[in-house]
């Protein structure tokens, strides 16, 4: 199953009141992306939910619950929301996979900017405000950072 992308995935009204959300996020720092391994770059992060307990009741109400209601799923496996800082170059990160279980990924962008999704296949899924891209778990992608925008946020979720 290739990448489907949803455009306009929320009404716009409601993307404005969640994207507003998104400047009090309590950021998180990580010294690595998805590879622990991997130290070409880092990112901040705020974990929504994850092993089956809500982590943010605020984030899960205000900025999850509006974003899911329009998925059609079974079980969430993890919700996080990602902000990458504007480098003068893209970094590609390594490949990897966010669970080894079988699960989709929704990929929800925020705000516009050059930074994208990569597959290894080199397909890409530019970032694109207001837009949610859904993938199979198992089709390895890595992060690629932001050279025009001061910062990328996205929501990554995994559901089953």
């Amino acid at each position: 199953m290739p990448p489907k992308i949803i455009s306009d995935f929320l009404e716009r009204n409601l993307f404005n009141k969640i994207k507003k959300e998104m400047m009090s996020v309590p950021w998180q720092y990580r010294g690595t992306t998805a590879d622990v391994e991997d130290t070409s770059n880092f990112l901040f992060y705020h974990n929504i939910y994850e092993n089956d307990k809500v982590i943010s009741n605020y984030y899960f109400s205000k900025v999850l619950m509006p974003i899911l209601g329009n998925l059609n799923f079974k079980f969430l496996l993890r919700a996080k929301l990602n902000l990458y800082v504007k480098y003068p170059e893209q970094i590609k990160t390594n490949l990897h996979t966010d669970s080894d279980m079988p699960h989709l990924v929704g990929l929800y962008s925020f705000n516009t900017n050059n930074g994208y999704t990569e597959f290894e296949n080199g397909e890409k899924i530019p970032s694109v405000e207001n837009t949610m891209a859904i993938f199979p778990g198992n089709l390895r992608h890595r992060s690629v950072n932001q050279t025009d925008e001061n910062v990328r946020l996205n929501l990554n979720i995994n559901v089953v």
